[in-house]
């Protein structure tokens, strides 16, 4: 069950994602009836490393997850100033 979740969650935010307009600086957010989920990309460092948060949500689960990303391998790419 929650691979499925976790796999549904995945889809809706990456479709969600691609057609979304930026919700404010430094964030992208994409929503469905279902669920949907959100981008936000800090301040880019002296070496091109930022943090990003993924947040996401489908049918009441979801959570958030942030990491460090590279301007030169970021996938999507930055979003924001």
């Amino acid at each position: 069950m929650k691979s499925l979740v976790a796999l549904a969650v995945g889809a809706l935010v990456a479709g969600g994602i691609a057609f979304a307009a930026p919700a404010s600086a430094g964030c992208q957010a994409g929503w469905t009836p279902w669920g949907g989920g959100e981008i936000c990309d800090g301040p880019v460092g002296s070496d091109g490393n930022f943090e990003r948060c993924q947040t996401t949500g489908v049918l009441g689960f979801g959570g958030t997850q942030c990491f460090i990303a590279n301007v030169g391998n970021a996938q999507p790419p930055r979003v924001g100033p």
